[in-house]
């Protein structure tokens, strides 16, 4: 325990060199705790009704449509991206954003609550009408979680500064992803031991509980009482133009080339993420595999994703976001070349590995990066853009994959996604980010 302590006292301290602000620094080790228990218990209680796994498990007890279950990963990831963009303005004129973030907070896990409800509900009502049920919770908890995601992006801008903020997104991470894990065990445990619909009744409701131990941990925060960049003085505060939310949108599109290309390759990006939903289904079929391999892909995925949140947290302060991502994207782009290629399962579990890898490294860098591209004072809209103006490609992604498959198989389909990659990759070497020029400085100093 001593060695923990001081490691995390020598990776989480604030020199003066860092030019950090006092009232930011001086909570900076008490946010980092209190974030990290919050990320903890919410990717805990998300290993009880994951997107990925549990809930299409659960839509396909309640419908057999392969285009309805997928529906339901779908309207939550597009649902989290679309709406940031309204908010934008609101958050921009907020000195305190915390008391905002958490209200949205609360509206986030109604839904969840009401989850555990569905289970009941099987054999009283028809099936169908539980699943469409399951589909209206689940657009209600994309639409909310997308009005929350955005001050608690601003709020982890607040109070995280930019020379210290990979690192605690790696190590945050990390234990996150080691909970998820942990959740991953106890879920399977759950839906093997307790009968149907009980067991699926059993697990929300755990992660129901432990998702307000998560809130209450967020709640923790301690804000400063402005944006850290703000300067004190009003006659030099920086303005936020009084624009409307397309005013600004078109403003900001046509001044900021820079931010035009990162906008342009995170969506080519989503179009070449699209290969990622097959991966599994694709190596069962064509390594004639039995359905207990897709437990030990999900290991794959868990395991390499702890490793590389610790490795780019560590190297994400030193190079930067967009380097960052360029290698999250450069090394999907092998993966997929590797899924066309490998003749063996043995070789095709390094597909699984790479894309942990990828989006580790695309999770700490593109949060990183969308901060970064704007001045300080517009950062909600540059956030609000970046999610909402990208989120639609989201919806698009499953459906081009889906007809690509059915059309040419999934070798081409892999070939698409690596040709958006590489488009992608190739953008985002344009993207440039804010120098480390203070790190290098302590470096020296």
């Amino acid at each position: 325990m001593n060695w923990l302590k001081n490691w995390f006292d020598r990776t989480f301290i604030i020199k003066p060199e860092d030019a950090v602000p006092e009232a930011v620094a001086v909570n900076f080790r008490h946010n980092v705790l209190t974030n990290t228990l919050d990320l903890s218990f919410f990717f805990f209680s998300d290993s009880f009704w994951s997107i990925n796994t549990i809930l299409p498990v659960f839509a396909a007890t309640l419908t057999d449509s392969p285009f309805l279950i997928g529906l339901i990963p779908a309207v939550v990831n597009a649902g989290w991206f679309l709406p940031q963009i309204f908010l934008a303005k609101r958050a921009s004129a907020l000195p305190e954003i915390l008391p905002l973030s958490k209200r949205f907070g609360i509206f986030e896990r109604i839904p969840l609550m009401l989850l555990a409800v569905l289970p009941l509900l099987i054999g009283k009502i028809d099936r169908q009408a539980v699943f469409w049920l399951l589909f209206l919770l689940s657009v209600w908890r994309g639409i909310s979680g997308g009005f929350s995601a955005l001050p608690w992006q601003e709020l982890n801008a607040r109070v995280f500064p930019i020379s210290h903020r990979a690192r605690y997104i790696g190590f945050s991470r990390v234990v996150a992803q080691a909970f998820a894990i942990l959740g991953s065990v106890i879920s399977g445990f759950v839906l093997a031991n307790f009968v149907y619909p009980r067991n699926y009744m059993l697990g929300f409701l755990i992660a129901s509980v432990t998702l307000w131990i998560s809130f209450y941990f967020y709640a923790g925060n301690r804000e400063p009482k402005s944006a850290p960049t703000a300067a004190d003085d009003p006659e030099t505060k920086p303005e936020i133009p009084n624009d409307n939310t397309w005013k600004m949108i078109r403003r900001i599109w046509r001044s900021d080339g820079n931010f035009r290309r990162y906008l342009v390759s995170r969506s080519l990006c989503f179009l070449g993420n699209m290969a990622s939903a097959f991966l599994a289904v694709f190596a069962i079929q064509r390594f004639g595999l039995s359905d207990e391999y897709a437990a030990i892909f999900t290991t794959i995925i868990l395991v390499t994703g702890v490793i590389a949140y610790a490795v780019w947290g560590y190297l994400g302060d030193r190079l930067g976001p967009q380097k960052v991502v360029l290698l999250a994207f450069a090394l999907w782009g092998a993966g997929l070349i590797v899924a066309v290629l490998a003749n063996s399962i043995w070789v095709y579990f390094l597909v699984f590995a790479l894309f942990s890898i990828y989006s580790a490294g695309l999770n700490v860098g593109d949060a990183m990066l969308v901060m970064e591209l704007g001045e300080d004072h517009l950062r909600p809209s540059y956030l609000g853009m970046a999610r909402t103006l990208t989120g639609s490609f989201l919806l698009l992604a499953p459906v081009l994959a889906g007809w690509l498959v059915r059309q040419f198989g999934y070798a081409p389909m892999f070939l698409v996604s690596l040709g958006f990659m590489a488009t992608a990759t190739a953008l985002m070497a344009t993207v440039k980010d804010r120098p480390r020029r203070l790190y290098r400085q302590s470096q020296h100093s």
